[in-house]
C-alpha cells in the first residue's frame, strides 16, 4: 500500500493552522481594537456595585432640645440570588435567628429566578444586622447585602404630634413638620462605587469611589415639650367631660409670637399613625375654619378704638333686640334696655351692643383692621395645611357687617385668631406666629429661617385701650372662676353657633376661650377653642377651665412675675 504524500500532508497541515491563526488574529482585531470599550464597560459593570449612601434624616427638638424626632441606625437586607439559591436553606436559617421573617417567603426571595437584587428585610438595626453577617462571614455563606434604611423614631409619641407628623416606610415625611419641611430634613444622597468579586464581597484593594452624603437640617421648635403635654392632657379630659367633638388650644408668647404649646384632642402617638384616623393625624388649630363667636368682639373693638369711633367708656343704650337683614338679633340673655358703656358690651358679651357700636363705623374700614390683624389669610406659620378662612369684602351687606362684628358670617383658625389677638395687646404690634426656633446643619452652623418684619396694627393707646376691656371681663365675672390667683388678667368668652355641612345650618356650638397675663404687661397668652360640646354650651364653661389650668401653669413655668397691683375697678354702666 503507497504511503501518503507527506509534502502534501505537511501543507495541508500548515494551511489548516494558517486559517486557525487568522480566525484568532481576526478575533483579537475584534476584541482589541473594535469592541474593547463595550467589553470594559460590560466586564467593568459586572465587577462593579454602587450602593446608596443615605443621609441621616435631621432631628427635631422642642425648645429645651428635648427630642421629638430622631432617626436611628438601620438597614435593609438586599441578597443576590445567584449566588444565595444554592444556600438558600442555610441563608433563611442564620436569618430567622435574628430576625422575625416568613421561612417560605425568604427562601423564595432568596431563590428568585432571572434577576440578581432583591429585598429581604428592612428597618433592620444596624447591631443585628453586623451580627447576621458576621455568622454568614463564618460559614463562608456569600449573596447577602445591606442598603442604609434609617429608622425614625418619636420619643415624646402623642406630644406635639399634630405639629411634628411622621413619616412613611420609605422615609418620606407625611404629616406635620415631617411632610412640610421635609426637603431639609432628608438631606441629600450619597453614593459609594466599588469593585466587587464575582461572588458580590467587596475587593479590599479595588477601585472605590465615595460620595458623601449631606444629612439633614435639625430643627428646634419653639414648643415646650411639657407645657405641650399639661395642655394636650387637660384639653382631652374636658373634651372628653363636655361630650365635644374637638379641642384646640394654643399657648403663645406675646412678645415674640413663639408657639408655646399647639394642642389638638383628639390626637395620636407619631410612632403609631395607622391607629389613628385620618383627621386626627392632621393639625386643626392651623386647618379647621370655624367662626369664633365673642372672642371676636375683641378684634372689633380694637378696630373701633383705633380708628377714633369710641372709647372704653363710650355709652351704649342697649335695646331687648335689634332689626337685621329681615330678622333680628338678641343677646344671649334676655333683657330690657340696658345702659351699657363699651366695656361692659364686651364684658357682658352683648351681641345687640357691639352691633350698634359696630354701625358707627364704616363697614370698609371694620374691613380694613380685620385684614391687617391677619383674617383672611393665612398667617404663614411653618406648618403644612393651613387654611386661610374667610372675610367678607370691604361691600358686604349691612347684616353681614352686624354679623361679623360679633363672630359670625365669617371664618378663622384658631392660630389666625390667637396671632390676631396677641398683636393687639402687645401693645399693637403684630408678630407672624413661629414654630421654629432655630436651625442648624449637621455641622452645627446655623440655617436661616424666614421671618416676615414685626408689623403694627393698632397705637399703643388703643393696646392698653382693649386690655382695660378685656380685664373688665375678668373682674366683673361673678364667680371669678377664671380669674388667676396673683396675677391681673385680660380675657374673652366665645360662643358661637356651629355651621353642620350635613344640614347646610347652624346646629350646636363652637365654644371658646382666650386670656393673658399679666393685663398691664402681657407675656403669656392662651387660647382655647372647643367644637360642639353637648354637656355645656358656653366658652366659660367648656373652654374656661383648660385656659385656666394651662395658664396657670405656663405663668409658673416661665417665672413670670404676679401683679403688684390689683386690677382696678372700672365703671360697666352708666
Amino acid at each position: 500500500m503507497p504511503l501518503g504524500d507527506s509534502g502534501r500532508r505537511l501543507r495541508m497541515v500548515m494551511l489548516a493552522l494558517a486559517i486557525a491563526v487568522s480566525l484568532c488574529a481576526g478575533r483579537l482585531v475584534q476584541l482589541q481594537g473594535f469592541d474593547s470599550s463595550a467589553l470594559a464597560a460590560t466586564s467593568a459593570s459586572q465587577l462593579t456595585r454602587t450602593l446608596p449612601l443615605l443621609p441621616s434624616r435631621g432631628d427635631i427638638t422642642d425648645r429645651n432640645g428635648e427630642v421629638l424626632a430622631a432617626t436611628e441606625p438601620a438597614v435593609a437586607i438586599t441578597a443576590d440570588p445567584v449566588h444565595t439559591a444554592p444556600h438558600a436553606a442555610e441563608i433563611t436559617t442564620v436569618l430567622l435567628k435574628y430576625l422575625e421573617l416568613d421561612r417560605t417567603k425568604t427562601m423564595a426571595a432568596l431563590t428568585k429566578p432571572n434577576t440578581r437584587f432583591v429585598y429581604v428585610a428592612k428597618k433592620v438595626p444596624a447591631a443585628t444586622y453586623t451580627k447576621i453577617a458576621a455568622e454568614l462571614t463564618d460559614l463562608d455563606l456569600y449573596g447577602i447585602f445591606r442598603e442604609s434604611d434609617p429608622i425614625r423614631t418619636y420619643p415624646a409619641g402623642a406630644v406635639g404630634s399634630n405639629i411634628v407628623g411622621f413619616v412613611g416606610a420609605d422615609g418620606q415625611g407625611l404629616a406635620g413638620l415631617e411632610y412640610g419641611r421635609n426637603t431639609e430634613l432628608a438631606g441629600v444622597e450619597g453614593k459609594e462605587v466599588y469593585e466587587s468579586a464575582p461572588n458580590g464581597s467587596k475587593i479590599p484593594l479595588g477601585s472605590s469611589v465615595v460620595t458623601p452624603a449631606t444629612n439633614g437640617v435639625n430643627y428646634q421648635l419653639t414648643l415646650d415639650s411639657e407645657l405641650q403635654w399639661v395642655a394636650q392632657r387637660r384639653l382631652a379630659a374636658q373634651v372628653t367631660e363636655s361630650k365635644a367633638d374637638t379641642g384646640t388650644a394654643i399657648v403663645m408668647n406675646v412678645k415674640t409670637g413663639e408657639v408655646l404649646a399647639m394642642a389638638n384632642y383628639p390626637t395620636f402617638d407619631s410612632n403609631k399613625p395607622g391607629k389613628a384616623d385620618a383627621e386626627d393625624r392632621g393639625n386643626r388649630a392651623v386647618s379647621a375654619a370655624y367662626e369664633p363667636g365673642s372672642v371676636e368682639k375683641v378684634l372689633t373693638m380694637a378696630a373701633l378704638m383705633d380708628s377714633g369711633v369710641a372709647k372704653p367708656d363710650t355709652k351704649v343704650l342697649v335695646p331687648g333686640r335689634v332689626s337685621s337683614g329681615g330678622g333680628y338679633i338678641k343677646d344671649y340673655f334676655s333683657h330690657g334696655d340696658l345702659q351699657l358703656r363699651l366695656r361692659g358690651v364686651v364684658s357682658k358679651s352683648s351681641n345687640i351692643g357691639t352691633v350698634l357700636l359696630a354701625r358707627q363705623g364704616d363697614k370698609a374700614t371694620l374691613h380694613d383692621y380685620l385684614a391687617r390683624f391677619g383674617l383672611g389669610a393665612k398667617t404663614g406659620i411653618e406648618l403644612p395645611g393651613e387654611a386661610a378662612g374667610h372675610l367678607p369684602g370691604p361691600d358686604m351687606k349691612d347684616y353681614t357687617r352686624d354679623q361679623i362684628s360679633f363672630g359670625q358670617g365669617l371664618s378663622v383658625t384658631a392660630i389666625q385668631e390667637a396671632a390676631a389677638i396677641s398683636g393687639i395687646i402687645n401693645g399693637g404690634v403684630y408678630h407672624q406666629p413661629t414654630i421654629l426656633k432655630s436651625a442648624s446643619d449637621s455641622t452645627g452652623a446655623s440655617v436661616p429661617l424666614d421671618r416676615a418684619a414685626p408689623r403694627r396694627v393698632v397705637s399703643a393707646e388703643t393696646s392698653a385701650k382693649v386690655r382695660d376691656v378685656m380685664e373688665a371681663v375678668v373682674v366683673n365675672d361673678s364667680t371669678h372662676k377664671l380669674a388667676i390667683d396673683r396675677y391681673r388678667t385680660g380675657g374673652k368668652t366665645g360662643t358661637a353657633e356651629r355651621v353642620n355641612s350635613s344640614c347646610g345650618c347652624y346646629r350646636g356650638y363652637t365654644v371658646s376661650y382666650v386670656g393673658f397675663a399679666p393685663a398691664d404687661n402681657p407675656e403669656i397668652m392662651t387660647y382655647v377653642v372647643v367644637d360642639n360640646p353637648r354637656a355645656g354650651d358656653t366658652g366659660s364653661g367648656v373652654a374656661g377651665p383648660v385656659y385656666h389650668d394651662v395658664m396657670e401653669f405656663a405663668l409658673s413655668r416661665y417665672s413670670v412675675l404676679p401683679s403688684t397691683r390689683k386690677a382696678p375697678e372700672k365703671p360697666i354702666e352708666w
